[in-house]
């Protein structure tokens, strides 16, 4: 190469252009480059020298050279604007990046960058570089350096607030995470791709990256309809941009139908105007995938797997779906094959299959492990022994599981009611303790399953059973009480006749005690037998306080205060009886009244809506009455505009016409008197 430099100008370049060789046109733009002018011109001509270099080095594959022109070109940077040098260093390293093998080269010319960037103070070039640089790291299984820089990087971005550089860095993040397998972090990265692009105008080419990320992400989660839909979405766009990347949206797509079961539209959609495109070796493994899946062979699977190792084996979303797709395909057929027999040899399985037998017995017995179906290996005799599959009835253990919640639920709602009257009543109701006795019963190996429906009547009929316990338990022993009292009042020892009282009053808290249990069974029944065990518990409560005050009357030694103290009782509860009534009446008419006034109320707010709404309609009529008013003045200003002007368009109209007449008036006298003159001038 020359040392002396020729002139920026267009005949140099087209000099360049000229070349016989691309090493002659090399040298002559390196020239062009050494030139010092830094005129508008000049710059402008360097600018398209570079362009032109950095093809017709990546045309030799002269990735080194590329490197060190960006290192050559640093001085020329500081004398254009920083937009025009961060298109120039892109441009240069999307160059490089279309040679092929130079990733390692890639990645040490962006870090050369980064430090120059940094060091020069280029925040936004730096920030797009080291995004290359973390996708190149990302390409070179370098996870840990990648996902650094990319968290550095995000937070700086985030504050920058640079939404279209931000959607490819988070998007960069999501690929990460999945290649390290963190879908949960995957996702989310996703979704901030995602918000931030509806924020902004994202290039098609953008987008359908955005949906073809979406797409592995579901198919990743077994959601393989909605993968099969971000994959088309995906594919729409890189077609319609021609871009490479469209097989293997279409790729991925006909994957989604082989796994969901519909292998039978592989074909159609390969035949399809959109699909013949990208026929070849990536849609011909597919279809080849899709004929196996279909004819549910092994042998047909494995060998596309086999021809098509480089489409299928080498492409890590593919290979992992298709994995476990052999696997379900494997447990099919082995599953199908050993339904008819009992007792069969692994060879004879092995053989149908045509796998090998130490393939097929680990399978059986990951199969056994599973719980596919029921069975052993004998590994003595080489066979496999299937057990027949009992089949357990959900009914019983979901009724007992039933049972046992609802006997739960009646020892929490006595806890609760315990709570008021523990002094009075056990720990555990006799209805919880039924419960438990039911349960036990249906535990037994000779009882059979019962519905919700049967332990409802057997608590019921129980419960009623304890009543009537508590019931003849209580008349037992208000009949003794009143046989223990008539014989005390006939006794003429005064001692006796005590002890005999304290016998009854002590009788007496035990019949309080029944009364209460009765009470609390009765209000636990269902309400057609509560009103009228209510009502008999009623009566029994009568008899009761008429016996204590027989007993208090008959102890007391002062008759009058006695009947005083009747009177009062008697009194007393018939007002009570009444006020409770009166009370609850009162409480009636009260809750009544507050309904009322609630509903008056909202009557008047809805009034107040709409006498608002009818004032603002008022207003905007009278708005629109005004602006039609304003109108109609107008057009009558109008209207007289418009009269005057037609009264001076008619008088210029009629002066136009006079000016004619007169016009034609001298014209036709100037005729005349040239014929005039010209008669004269040949008559004489």
């Amino acid at each position: 190469m020359s040392t002396s430099y020729l002139p920026a100008t267009k005949d140099s370049i087209a000099l360049a252009s000229e070349a016989k060789a691309p090493s002659e046109g090399i040298a002559i733009l390196y020239r062009i480059l050494e030139n010092p002018s830094t005129s508008s011109e000049a710059l402008r001509i360097k600018e398209q020298s570079i362009t032109d270099l950095s093809d017709l080095l990546r045309q030799e594959n002269r990735g080194e050279d590329l490197c060190n022109l960006l290192t050559q070109l640093r001085p020329f940077f500081s004398l254009i604007p920083k937009a025009k040098t961060a298109k120039i260093v892109r441009s240069i390293i999307d160059t490089v990046a279309k040679i092929p093998g130079t990733t390692e080269l890639q990645i040490s010319l962006c870090k050369d960058m980064v430090q120059w960037t940094r060091a020069e103070k280029r925040t936004f070039l730096r920030q797009r570089v080291e995004a290359r640089l973390a996708a190149l790291l990302l390409e070179s299984k370098e996870y840990s350096e990648a996902l650094t820089l990319l968290s550095t990087l995000i937070k700086e971005v985030r504050r920058l607030d640079d939404k279209l550089l931000l959607v490819d860095i988070d998007l960069l993040e999501s690929k990460l995470h999945f290649s390290l397998r963190n879908l949960p972090k995957a996702k989310a990265s996703l979704t901030a791709a995602r918000t931030a692009a509806n924020s902004i105008y994202v290039p098609p080419a953008q987008q359908g990256t955005i949906d073809l990320q979406s797409g592995i992400l579901h198919a990743e989660e077994k959601d393989y309809k909605t993968a099969y839909s971000y994959f088309f979405e995906a594919f729409e766009a890189f077609n319609a941009l021609e871009d490479s990347r469209a097989v293997f949206s279409l790729k991925y797509m006909l994957l989604c139908k082989i796994m969901v079961s519909q292998a039978d539209d592989v074909a159609g959609i390969i035949s399809s105007k959109a699909g013949l495109r990208y026929v070849g070796p990536e849609l011909d493994a597919m279809k080849a995938v899709a004929d196996a899946h279909s004819k549910r062979s092994l042998k047909l699977f494995e060998t596309s797997l086999r021809d098509y190792k480089a489409q299928l084996e080498e492409d890590p979303i593919v290979h992992r779906h298709l994995s476990s797709l052999y696997e379900t395909l494997l447990e099919q057929n082995l599953c199908r094959l050993i339904e008819p027999f009992s007792r069969v040899e692994i060879t004879h399985i092995a053989e149908l299959i045509e796998l090998p037998v130490d393939h097929v017995e680990k399978k059986l017995s990951q199969l056994i492990l599973d719980k596919k179906f029921a069975g052993t290996l004998d590994q003595g005799a080489g066979c496999l022994i299937i057990f027949e599959d009992l089949k357990t009835d959900a009914i019983y253990p979901a009724t007992l599981e039933t049972i046992s919640n609802m006997g739960k639920v009646v020892d929490s709602l006595y806890v609760r009611k315990g709570q008021n009257s523990a002094m009075f009543y056990p720990k555990r109701t006799v209805s919880a303790r039924i419960f438990g006795n039911f349960v036990q019963d249906q535990k037994d190996p000779g009882s059979s399953p019962t519905s919700v429906s049967d332990c409802v009547d057997f608590l019921a009929t129980e419960m009623s059973e304890v009543f009537e316990g508590y019931e003849r338990q209580y008349c037992e022993l208000s009949a003794n009480l009143s046989r223990k009292c008539n014989a005390a009042f006939l006794l003429p020892d005064q001692g006796q006749k005590q002890q005999r009282f304290s016998e009854i009053k002590a009788g007496l808290d035990d019949a309080d005690g029944l009364i209460r249990k009765m009470d609390l069974e009765a209000r636990s029944l269902q309400p057609g037998a509560k009103a009228a065990l209510l009502a008999k518990l009623r009566e029994y409560k009568s008899d009761l306080n008429k016996l204590k005050r027989e007993i208090k009357r008959i102890t007391s030694p002062n008759a009058n205060e006695i009947a005083r103290d009747e009177l009062l009782e008697s009194g007393m509860a018939d007002m009570h009886a009444v006020s409770s009534d009166q009370r609850e009446r009162v409480a009636m008419s009260v809750e009544r009244l507050n309904q009322s006034s609630d509903r008056i109320s909202e009557s008047r707010r809805t009034i107040l809506e709409t006498e608002e709404l009818g004032v603002s309609i008022l207003q905007d009529l009278q708005q629109q009455r005004e602006t039609l008013l304003h109108s109609h003045k107008k057009l009558h200003g109008i209207d007289d505009a418009i009269d005057k002007s037609k009264k001076v368009l008619t008088s210029m109209s009629r002066r136009m016409t006079k000016h004619k007449w007169i016009v034609g008036s001298v014209i036709g006298a100037l005729v005349v008197a040239i014929i005039f003159v010209l008669y004269f001038k040949l008559s004489h």
